[in-house]
């Protein structure tokens, strides 16, 4: 008689079984759910649509056992904490809440804003529901991992009908101690009905260290609230990251997103939206910057799913060196989804001649009265436009900046944080290298 042969174990399930500490039990369900659902999933295989044009030897190969402990936050990340101007500020080392680097103090009122952490022993009913309600996790296997991992991560509460106007930076700091081992950062942002919030989430590290770092972040919008959020991944070198954004917005919300993808070694980021509720707007733009031998990969997805609902998807890439990136997103209107208006557009600017953009721009329409549009395009630096410049003085480099910052400016002004836009300017001018004096009112 032959005996079943059991299905080996990853080595994902040994670490998970061998964790010193057991998470509160309202958390611990959700993290045993999370590594059976990876248990069940694995990593994707190189034939899944989805995954097929990103390359996860690097992590599949490898074992990045969960860090244990956080290190120390190198000066240099500390001090570019600044860098998006004055905001409530919530900080975490390597996956741990660092309370001598965040700011929380005169919370405007209807606000709240905590580390996971904080709730040990029981958390709010609005944080036990929202927490992992969004996020797929028998669908991604990195959001199963994370899901299984987390140690800690913000929580971001707005009472109905608060305004917040100072925004809420969550920056998640990524130190040398890491390098090799895997972070899992979290992000809950729950806005009831009438409020309006502005969210920064921002992960940093240096050049040195190879951490997988994968979160997951889950943002709601109630009904007739204003949630503008902004993502800003600017991993060292080194760096994997891995993770995944859903947005949720209901009965006339208005969910903002401003993304920018600027670092790492392999960087890609899952963004699933739902417009659930009439009259609802989700409205995402981003820019992603690769140089060297980087790989940035945008997959998006925007479920229509109620009737009268508005979303705008605009990516635009600037790829220099060998780079390579991908951006595919997919427009899907549900059957029943009427007055859906809906627009897609993808334009990637080459500087490198050994550079490579894939554009995938998708459209599924199950209904009959609808406005959507897609569109992408890959190209160069015109060359007319060059000459011109060049013939009033300004030099070849100069001009190629002045040119790649035009591109990029339409895609930085629509960011609704002030901080933020004027953050991203200064990135974009450093690499490109160009000085102020350059580029007069181009951004």
């Amino acid at each position: 008689m032959m005996e079943a042969v059991a299905k080996p174990q990853s080595v994902y399930l040994e670490d998970f079984e061998a964790r010193p500490d057991k998470a509160p039990e309202w958390l611990e369900t959700l993290h045993r759910r999370g590594i059976e659902a990876f248990e069940q999933r694995g990593f994707p295989g190189a034939r899944e649509e989805a995954w097929r044009k990103t390359n996860l030897r690097p992590v599949t190969e490898a074992h990045f056992g969960a860090v244990t402990a956080p290190g120390a936050a190198p000066r240099v990340l500390v001090e570019r904490l600044a860098d998006i101007g004055e905001c409530y500020r919530l900080v975490f080392v390597d996956g741990r809440f660092a309370p001598d680097l965040s700011d929380l103090d005169n919370l405007a009122k209807g606000l709240t804003v905590a580390p996971l952490g904080e709730y040990a022993g029981e958390a709010p009913e609005r944080l036990v529901k929202a927490l992992g309600a969004r996020a797929d996790i028998d669908w991604h296997p990195f959001a199963a991992l994370n899901t299984a991992f987390f140690q800690d991560g913000a929580y971001v509460h707005v009472a109905a009908g608060a305004l917040v106007e100072k925004p809420i930076a969550v920056t998640h700091i990524i130190t040398p101690e890491a390098n090799q081992q895997a972070v899992y950062p979290r992000l809950v942002v729950d806005a009831e009905d009438g409020s309006e919030v502005r969210v920064v989430e921002r992960f940093i590290s240096d050049d040195q260290t190879g951490a997988l770092v994968s979160p997951v972040s889950e943002l709601s919008a109630g009904q007739n609230t204003i949630l503008d959020y902004s993502r800003l991944q600017e991993d060292g070198i080194a760096t994997i990251n891995i993770g995944t954004v859903n947005l949720a917005a209901q009965r006339d919300a208005s969910l903002r997103g401003a993304f920018v993808g600027d670092g790492g070694r392999l960087a890609r980021l899952d963004l699933i939206a739902d417009l659930e509720g009439e009259g609802g707007e989700i409205d995402c733009n981003g820019i992603y910057l690769t140089e060297g031998k980087q790989f940035t990969d945008f997959h998006t997805w925007f479920n229509h799913r109620v009737e009268n609902c508005f979303s705008r998807q605009r990516f635009k890439g600037i790829l220099q060196g060998r780079s390579e990136t991908i951006f595919d997103g997919l427009v899907k209107v549900f059957e029943g989804a009427q007055k859906t208006d809906a627009v897609q557009e993808n334009r990637n600017l080459v500087l490198g001649k050994r550079a490579l953009a894939h554009s995938n721009p998708r459209l599924e329409i199950f209904a009959d009265d609808v406005k959507c549009t897609h569109g992408s395009t890959v190209g160069e630096l015109d060359e007319e436009a060059l000459f011109y410049l060049r013939t009033r003085g300004i030099s070849a480099d100069g001009a190629k900046g002045m040119l790649t910052l035009a591109f990029a400016g339409e895609i930085v002004d629509m960011f609704r944080v002030s901080g933020v836009r004027d953050h991203v300017r200064r990135v974009l001018m450093r690499r490109l290298g160009v000085e102020d004096a350059d580029i007069g009112d181009i951004l």
